[in-house]
């Protein structure tokens, strides 16, 4: 095995044949390293672009999308009869969970919170999906 001199001890033309392996080493690690990036690379898009089409082309009829509207509260309206009106019993087990949604998005303490003209958040389902 040839022991390498030291830089000091080797000649002009040594010397520059040495840095030539030496640029030429990195040069090849970087290209190597490249191509490893490119690779993985690659493969995050084709794994991304794989759960993206696979999320596109579930039947949107058997989903329900999740939406949020505001309803203004009509004179004599209480949280039960606003649940009467948008509550889907498929996403919700009954009214006593609805209620408690509704008071949870607007800060409601009570049910008898509400009042005549008052602004409500209030969540609703719908099969149908909106950008």
């Amino acid at each position: 095995m040839k022991v390498q001199k030291s830089i000091y001890e080797m000649s002009d033309r040594e010397l520059r044949a040495y840095k030539r392996r030496l640029r030429r080493q990195r040069e090849i690690r970087r290209r190597c390293m490249m191509i490893v990036m490119t690779f993985c690379l690659i493969v995050v898009c084709a794994i991304s672009y794989h759960s993206i089409q696979s999320n596109a082309s579930t039947n949107s009829e058997d989903v329900n999308f999740k939406y949020y509207t505001s309803i203004t509260v009509k004179y004599g309206e209480s949280l039960w009869d606003i649940a009467d009106e948008y509550i889907d019993y498929e996403e919700y087990k009954n009214k006593n969970e609805y209620i408690a949604e509704v008071q949870s998005i607007n800060h409601l303490e009570d049910t008898d919170d509400i009042r005549y003209g008052q602004i409500l958040i209030i969540p609703y389902f719908s099969s149908e999906f909106v950008k």
